[in-house]
């Protein structure tokens, strides 16, 4: 089989969970991501972005009902751990949830819609840390620090691949994106193609605007098999590209980041999702034919990230994770309302202690050339309250504090270096957030 790699050049990157914060307090963690199935008549949602194991169940009326909530266990330390993914699929007759908080795989029985009761968990004797789960060839999938592990339904592993995500060790964005025969790779400032068959991967660079992006946000791509293309949506576009690494279509977004391109139960069209709402495509020319805007949905204070779809006896359902809330809607992105009249969503209740963020991110300098060994000064702000960062000019690293509202200003030196361009990047301490921007040593 012919060797394919496809590499995305994201420019800077930013933790995506910011947007859902700006202008609120951040008083409660926000929903970004889940799994969905449906079931018996009902819509099944689970979701970990609280650090609980999340699950709720949606009736055809719109009402809704959380029936599990749950943390992991950490054995040696007595205490609790958070779970970092979950993956609902029918076996059978039965309904399961498929969940890893890390060092152990965990398998619950949540067929009786009513609790969890754990059958399975194991721990993998490689020292892997499960970051994320996926589905492949029918089979739930790990992806972690050393690699992707498929296991059977009694969690034993009956393949392997050596394909691992380098960026901050978390291991999130490694999915079959509808493919039988690759796995796409975000990592680093780029997607990667690895084939399955010969178990490698072959580099096509395509430039994207990710100026914001995350190295955590476990992103969704779609690879269409019947066009044999790639959507993606960055913070500029969506974009249909082909395996030669050549942008056959796009369609710029309003807007200011990119999260999901999903497929609709209908071949003709995806949808995607770029904070501020939700858009359905046609993929035959990129015309609009439906969309909303989230910010008010739900709990308000929306910012869309995660989308998922579920077909449902009375049609297609896209499950949204709206930051302070999950909201769920038709195929036309009209929300399905409850039997009381109202819209139908689950609120985010669990306590966030992240760092909390006024404004977005952003760097600014006096000058954006300079000799070696001359003065600038950087300034920037949208990092955490007093957080330490890290400001990296070139191989030169420098530590300042940011203020109370997030924001610092600092005079650098600039480094003996070759004349050219380089990059100064700022990076936060507890936020993990990082921005960049360039400069020119003259």
């Amino acid at each position: 089989m012919k060797k394919i790699i496809f590499s995305l050049v994201i420019t800077a990157l930013m933790v995506a969970s910011l947007a859902p914060t700006l202008g609120a307090e951040g008083s409660v963690k926000s929903y970004y991501s889940g799994s969905t199935a449906y079931y018996k008549g009902l819509v099944i949602v689970g979701t970990t972005n609280s650090g609980y194991l999340e699950i709720f169940k949606i009736d055809q009326a719109g009402n809704l009902q959380k029936f599990v909530n749950i943390k992991s266990y950490d054995q040696r330390f007595g205490t609790e751990k958070d779970f970092n993914d979950v993956m609902i699929r029918t076996e059978g007759t039965g309904l399961f949830a498929y969940a890893v908080d890390g060092s152990a795989l965990y398998k619950y029985d949540i067929s009786d819609l009513k609790k969890a009761q754990r059958i399975n968990r194991v721990e993998d004797n490689s020292w892997d840390w499960f970051g994320s789960l996926t589905v492949i060839d029918g089979k739930v999938a790990t992806v972690g620090s050393r690699g992707v592990k498929l296991w059977n339904s009694n969690l034993i592993v009956v393949d392997a691949y050596s394909i691992i995500n380098t960026t901050n060790n978390n291991s999130y964005n490694i999915t079959p994106s509808g493919s039988e025969k690759f796995l796409f790779n975000v990592s680093d400032a780029t997607v990667s193609v690895f084939d399955r068959e010969s178990r490698s991967s072959v580099l096509t660079s395509v430039p994207l605007d990710f100026k914001w992006g995350s190295t955590w946000y476990k992103r969704s791509i779609y690879n269409d098999k019947v066009d044999n293309s790639i959507y993606v949506i960055d913070d500029e576009a969506v974009r249909k590209i082909n395996f030669n690494g050549e942008i056959e279509k796009s369609f710029r977004h309003t807007g200011s980041l990119g999260y999901d391109v999903i497929p609709s139960a209908n071949s003709g069209y995806v949808y995607f999702s770029d904070g501020i709402g939700i858009v359905k495509l046609r993929k035959e020319d990129f015309k609009v034919v439906a969309y909303t805007y989230t910010a008010n949905l739900g709990a308000g204070n929306g910012w869309v990230m995660g989308i998922r779809t579920v077909q449902t006896d009375n049609g297609e359902r896209i499950v949204a994770f709206n930051g302070s809330s999950i909201i769920m809607l038709d195929s036309n992105l009209k929300p399905i309302k409850s039997s009381n009249g109202g819209t139908a969503f689950v609120i985010a209740t669990v306590e966030n202690t992240f760092p909390e963020i006024t404004e977005a991110l952003f760097l600014g300098i006096d000058k954006n050339h300079a000799s070696a060994n001359s003065k600038v000064i950087l300034h920037g702000g949208g990092f955490g309250k007093d957080e330490t960062l890290v400001v990296s000019f070139g191989s030169v690293q420098t530590t300042v504090e940011a203020g109370a509202d997030g924001r610092f200003s600092q005079e650098l030196t600039v480094p003996a270096l070759k004349s050219g361009p380089v990059d100064i990047k700022v990076s936060g301490m507890s936020t993990a957030y990082t921005y960049s921007l360039g400069f020119i040593v003259e």
